[in-house]
């Protein structure tokens, strides 16, 4: 019975199917590209990598803590929320949270043209026609329009019914209970990336759009410092958004809402806020003259309501920053797709642009500028950040978010283009599998072991989490890129 089950015809099956299971697979092909570890991870070379990485000093690796709102924003919303007379304000916040999460773009009118050609074809088919040479004009009538009730209510179950949500000043707090710590956590993780990658980096002044509750401000300041920030302009629709964002600043304290709303209504007066160098406004300054250092727009996207909208917006945002420009949304499939639209067609303006206004190359998180290779994957990209609930105090909750981050000129060549984790790193006793996004635009999978590639960097590989950099070079050899269908077949298992 042993024999039998260690036969070769079993051996080859076995194999068979793990080359059909990995070629399947969206990280790579059946044979896995040869890692070799960056030496250079250290920045100080006289340092061993083991020693470094003990005390979080590879730059590859990001920090995956709790990530906890700041003592002097806690306080302010403690205040806002304490005063507060809403008794549904808790179940408010979970219903909103949860449209937020699973919202959609609103459909464009090809993609509804699609949806109603294909729910015409399938009432059509189900649908029974009588014979109508012995029907009356009016039957035959009755008969059509029947067909199209039908078709109609297809079409209105299929097709999603994107709405704008009205941030009064209900829905404004409810915002801040349901979205403020996620956010938060979000953005600062992405922060200090740019951060730790570019050290040089010290932002003068910032620009958001669709500001809310001022959570990038509040993020920006605890990376960078409180005193950082010479400038910043925040664009938010509703002024009721724009009220609670400055009572966040000022301690929990309400503004005077007759002078708040007489000064952001007035687009062209200056110092619309009480604090030196805060400025909130209701629409997009239409001048692009002023630059801003570091712009952000997060989960304000899926919030327009077109396509030709969010890349107008896009552009313009593009065109303010002299920096950095940041897109966030939610981690869903729907929030991917709109956030590599917007990446794609910012790179293909910085691909056909001259003037140095317009060129850039993606900084975070992917490694490369080509197409995504998780659009043709049914996972969408999208990372963790761990925080705090703002209800229920020391619950430790997981925020999922996909996000691009665009840098003004040209990759530096000096700067190492590792490969991304894009998955939760797999941690076996005697190897490790690391999912990677590489700089050549593909998914690839990769083993690390201590007999393969040493000790210390099967260390670096167990230290790296979901989000980070992975400090290796990765290469396929020439046996392995011209191989026929029968090599894979005999490929040795490890």
């Amino acid at each position: 019975m042993m024999n039998k089950m260690f036969s070769s015809r079993n051996l080859l099956h076995n194999r068979r199917y793990l080359s059909k299971k990995l070629t399947s697979c969206s990280f790579g092909s059946s044979l896995r590209p040869i890692a070799k570890f960056d030496n250079s991870v250290n920045r100080d070379s006289n340092c061993p990598t083991l020693e470094l990485l003990e005390k979080e000093n590879h730059f590859g690796i990001k920090s995956h803590n709790v990530v906890k709102l700041p003592e002097r924003l806690k306080e302010a919303v403690d205040k806002i929320l304490g005063s507060c007379q809403d008794g549904n304000l808790i179940k408010n916040s979970e219903i909103l949270n949860h449209h937020l999460i699973f919202k959609k773009p609103p459909l464009t009118q090809s993609k509804l043209k699609e949806i109603e050609v294909s729910c015409t074809e399938r009432v059509s088919a189900t649908h029974l026609f009588p014979d109508t040479s012995f029907m009356s004009v009016d039957d035959e009538k009755k008969l059509s329009n029947s067909l199209n009730n039908k078709i109609r209510r297809n079409i209105n179950q299929t097709a999603y019914k994107w709405k704008p949500v009205v941030y009064n000043e209900s829905m404004s707090m409810a915002y801040l209970v349901a979205r403020l710590a996620p956010d938060f956590a979000s953005l600062y993780k992405i922060f200090c990336e740019i951060r730790s990658r570019d050290p040089d980096f010290q932002p003068q002044n910032l620009f958001d759009f669709g500001s809310g509750v001022g959570t990038a401000l509040w993020s920006a300041k605890s990376c960078w410092g409180v005193k950082k920030f010479k400038e910043v302009f925040c664009v938010d629709s509703s002024v009721d958004m724009n009220n609670l964002a400055l009572a966040l600043i000022q301690g929990g304290v309400w503004p005077n809402q007759q002078s708040e709303h007489r000064a952001m209504e007035e687009d062209s007066t200056e110092g619309s806020s009480t604090l030196k160098g805060l400025y909130f406004r209701q629409f997009m300054p239409a001048s692009p003259a002023v630059k801003y250092d570091l712009v952000v727009c997060a989960h304000t996207l899926l919030e327009l309501p077109s396509a030709e909208l969010r890349l107008q917006m896009a552009l313009s945002l593009w065109r303010k920053s002299q920096g950095y420009l940041v897109f966030v949304e939610h981690g869903s499939r729907a929030a991917y797709e709109v956030i590599v639209e917007i990446r794609d067609f910012l790179l293909s303006l910085s691909d056909g642009s001259k003037g140095a206004n317009l060129q850039g190359h993606v900084f975070s998180p992917c490694p490369h500028e080509a197409r995504c290779p998780r659009l043709a994957d049914t996972t969408p990209c999208n990372f963790e950040a761990k925080y705090e609930s703002l209800v229920k105090k020391q619950q430790v909750l997981k925020e999922r978010f996909s996000y691009v981050v665009l840098k003004k000129g040209s990759r530096s060549e000096t700067e190492p283009r590792w490969p991304r984790v894009v998955r939760p790193v797999l941690t076996r006793s005697r190897h490790t599998i690391c999912r990677l996004c590489t700089n050549e635009g593909k998914l690839e999978e990769i083993v690390v072991t201590r007999s393969k590639h040493s000790k210390e960097n099967n260390t670096i590989a167990r230290k790296t989490k979901w989000g980070d950099l992975l400090p290796v070079q990765l290469s396929r050899p020439e046996a392995q890129l011209d191989h026929s269908p029968d090599d894979k077949e005999n490929v040795k298992l490890s």
